[in-house]
């Protein structure tokens, strides 16, 4: 129960603040966090990591949700059996994912809202969300933890 819980909380988490973003921040426009190499500047995101298939939603759609559903199906067998940092890792990727599978259906595209400002260009430009960091520190833990 714990770990759906967690699920929900890192989908409605990530909700609320692109819906926040949505409504407040003008698209494109930066807004820099005092003393943090941190900018706020929301981003219609209609392809995967980078823009990958951006101009093919359809294809892009089809992916996400498969990829989901097969994440989904192996969560459920994790849940039954897995150890606590399996289970953890995988209910972040799964909150994640869902967030932003959420937005490609209902949006046609995910909101990014985070960038980083470094001295490296390619990474600067980079726009993430809440759930992108979810999936990816799920992903690092479900590792650590899928052999144990």
């Amino acid at each position: 129960m714990k770990y759906l819980l967690l699920v929900v909380s890192i989908f409605g988490l990530d909700e609320g603040i692109k819906q926040r973003i949505d409504k407040k921040e003008p698209l494109g426009k930066e807004r820099r966090v005092p003393k943090l190499p941190v900018v706020i500047e929301k981003y219609y995101n209609n392809g995967a990591a980078l823009n990958l298939l951006a101009k093919k939603p359809k294809i892009m759609l089809g992916l996400h949700s498969a990829c989901m559903a097969g994440l989904m199906t192996i969560y459920g067998f994790v849940l039954r059996k897995g150890n606590t940092g399996l289970k953890t890792g995988m209910s972040m990727m799964v909150g994640g994912g869902l967030s932003n599978l959420w937005d490609r259906i209902h949006k046609k595209h995910v909101v990014d809202y985070i960038r980083f400002d470094t001295p490296w260009k390619r990474f600067s430009r980079i726009v993430f969300n809440i759930s992108d960091f979810f999936i990816f520190i799920g992903a690092a833990v479900s590792m650590l933890f899928a052999y144990r």
